[in-house]
């Protein structure tokens, strides 16, 4: 059962179910003593038996240092990176909520229904690599299509993560096991490296055509979403988690103090990109000007904010874009008429990084105003400007003396 008590304690509600654990507090080495609540005990059963299942399906024996489980399952791993990396709240590691709901979301789905039940050290990576390809091949889930590469690499690298966390926290082997095997398989993994996806760019006459559908007074917010976006490379959770409050006027920026993202206030994308973003005199200028308009104009306030929730929210994300980004881009040419593929605020924000390229501003710059930990990933931001690949072929071709088309 691993080590613990379970007993009975009356409470308020009723009889309840007590699990007292020991652990050893950070601080100083000590050990200490926990509880956690289990249940009533008119639902969780009367027997201590009945009360450890509880336990165990509720993970609450994760709190436990298992120096005495010498073979731990796969899942049992993962429950632990779990319980101490994807629910921490706060110290090194500290993940985005949006990372967190991600990780927990293809741990569930993918890999604890195919790994969870084997011992870790049994899983071998010509067998993972199997599953990749099969993965990859083969009609998944509810769209009967096979998963894609960049959905591999998650799945990689969360295996990874909950191997190199149980080593962390010597669960098992540091690096190679007695029979001198590396107790991280996945690191012998292969699978196909990078993403098919390639994200729509916004040129600049494209996005005067965008601003020109938006600039309506029943569509002031949605021209000034457009125009924040465009002009800072905002992430959009970071745009819609504005409020008034966050605008420097006087210095001319604005304060990243949270995010917004599916319904709920979350933490940021990381502790490099809660900082500050340079507002242009213009760009303030059009953002006073929402404010003066706003029924919600208070330090307080969102920026963004949702009429139909009185204010109390902002707007949603993904219905301002689909209801009015995306037919402003099919009326510039960016998209076609029912597009189904994925074109959002997030494309303005590539689209930035790409006219930055473009216009030689240096790679360390971009960086800084995209706030990326790092540059490999600004790189990526970066797109094929077709303009700037015809006119370096151009000064080659002048090279050579062609410099006409032959008739």
């Amino acid at each position: 059962m691993g080590r613990g008590t379970v007993s009975k304690k009356k409470r308020a509600h009723g009889l309840t179910w007590i699990y007292r654990f020991q652990t050893t507090r950070a601080l100083d080495g000590k050990r200490v003593e926990n509880t956690r609540v289990v249940g009533l005990v008119k639902d969780v059963g009367t027997s201590e038996a009945a009360a450890w299942r509880e336990v165990g399906r509720l993970g609450l024996d994760n709190h436990l240092s298992w120096a005495t489980v010498s073979r731990p399952t796969f899942r049992e791993l993962a429950e632990h990176f779990r319980q101490h990396e994807l629910k921490k709240e706060s110290g090194i590691g500290l993940k985005a909520g949006e990372t967190v709901a991600t990780n927990e979301l293809l741990l569930d789905k993918w890999i604890l229904p195919r790994w969870g039940d084997l011992k870790a050290c049994e899983i071998r990576p010509l067998h993972v690599e199997a599953w990749f390809e099969a993965l990859t091949s083969q009609p998944q889930g509810r769209k009967k299509s096979p998963l894609s590469w960049a959905t591999i690499s998650k799945l990689k690298s969360i295996m990874s993560q909950v191997y190199k966390h149980a080593q962390r926290h010597e669960l098992i082997e540091a690096s190679i096991d007695s029979d001198g095997r590396p107790t991280n398989p996945v690191v012998l993994t292969r699978s196909e490296s990078g993403s098919t996806y390639e994200a729509l760019v916004v040129s600049p006459n494209q996005m005067i055509v965008i601003l020109g559908e938006l600039d309506n007074p029943d569509t002031q917010l949605e021209w000034t979403l457009a125009v924040l976006h465009a002009a800072t490379g905002l992430r959009p959770e970071e745009a819609f988690g504005l409020k008034w409050g966050d605008l420097d006027w006087d210095k001319g920026q604005i304060n990243i103090r949270r995010g917004w993202s599916k319904g709920k206030e979350t933490l940021g994308k990381n502790e490099g990109s809660m900082t500050q973003v340079v507002m242009h005199p213009a760009l303030g200028q059009a953002l006073l000007a929402l404010r003066h308009e706003s029924c919600y104009s208070r330090d307080t306030d969102w920026v963004f904010a949702s009429r139909k929730a009185k204010g109390k929210i902002p707007r949603s994300a993904s219905i301002a874009a689909q209801d009015y980004l995306r037919p402003a881009a099919v009326k510039a040419g960016v998209i076609p008429p029912c597009y189904k593929g994925r074109f959002g605020w997030h494309n303005l924000r590539h689209s930035l990084a790409t006219f930055f390229a473009a216009n030689e501003v240096n790679l360390p710059v971009i960086q800084s105003i995209l706030r990326h930990a790092k540059p490999t990933t600004t790189a990526l931001y970066m797109h094929r400007v077709n303009s700037a690949q015809l006119e370096a072929q151009a000064k080659f071709l002048e090279a050579i003396n062609i410099t006409r088309v032959a008739e």
